[in-house]
């Protein structure tokens, strides 16, 4: 159903046709180094074949994730649906906003919550989380692609902890902060029996901020079936201005015939249907 951290296998398509010759060519080693099978580029020069860049101890060192991992930054299907996602809370005042503008609404949206503001503001979520899912976004809004595989793991499970304790439910879903994929993220969330979300539509834009029906505009305008919608409960102006506008987003969403999902629900739709998580662009 998703697009998955595996490579491809033996003569399927890599990606676009205008990048197949070169991804066929290249493999990620250890270290996040880029080898060739027949030399790699190395320092912006090509390497020899038995060349092994000092940032890579070793290829064979290398081990896949323990399990297939999903990828999905949007899914591929004919229902007119989309997911609303909010990142990094809780933290007062927005994300109660936020959670009145979905129960005034009567939609469902998944959040995904940093580990130690929600131990540090239970409250604010505690019983309030009925119809909404929670996905990981790590301890500290955590770059895992920064972090030792042991690191890694604390995090994510430490927050894996507090959302089953806080909601009675587990997480099936890692988000991994600003959407970065490298070092460690696929194999925590592998270890975890996550997949990985990440979206095809912010709702909010700097740029736009300060038009808010600019804002909304461009919002409704541009979703589509299967988009995976990111917002904040936390944050910047821009960000607050959106939340305050997410009423307006609903209703003009709601008056193209979009009906709001979950994540989780948003690929179970999808599967139903015979649809798959959407690639990445191009």
């Amino acid at each position: 159903m998703g697009r998955t951290a595996d490579a491809p296998p033996p003569g399927a398509a890599a990606g676009p046709p205008g990048r197949r010759s070169l991804l066929r060519g290249l493999a990620l080693g250890a270290g996040g180094a880029v080898l060739g099978g027949a030399g790699g580029i190395a320092g912006g020069r090509l390497m020899a074949e038995d060349e092994v860049p000092a940032s890579a101890a070793s290829v064979d060192s290398w081990e896949p994730p323990e399990r297939q991992v999903d990828i999905v930054w949007s899914v591929d299907t004919a229902a007119r649906l989309v997911a609303l996602t909010f990142d990094d809370g809780p933290l007062p005042k927005w994300t109660p906003m936020a959670l009145d503008v979905l129960d005034e609404a009567r939609i469902p949206a998944t959040f995904f919550m940093v580990g130690s503001r929600l131990a540090a503001h239970a409250g604010l979520v505690r019983g309030r989380l009925g119809r909404h899912e929670v996905g990981n976004h790590t301890w500290r809004h955590d770059d895992l692609s920064r972090l030792s595989r042991a690191a890694g793991y604390r995090t994510v499970h430490r927050t894996h902890a507090a959302i089953a304790a806080v909601t009675g439910r587990e997480p099936v879903l890692l988000r991994p902060p600003w959407g970065r994929m490298g070092g460690t993220t696929v194999h925590v969330a592998a270890q975890h029996g996550y997949d990985i979300a990440l979206w095809s539509l912010l709702v909010q834009d700097r740029a736009l901020h300060r038009d808010p029906q600019r804002m909304i505009d461009d919002v409704v305008q541009r979703a589509r079936p299967g988009t995976v919608l990111l917002a904040h409960d936390v944050g910047q102006a821009s960000r607050l201005e959106a939340v305050r506008r997410l009423p307006a987003m609903i209703a003009g969403l709601r008056g193209r015939g979009f009906s709001f999902v979950t994540l989780s629900e948003l690929r179970r739709a999808a599967a139903r249907s015979g649809g798959r998580a959407a690639p990445a662009a191009p």
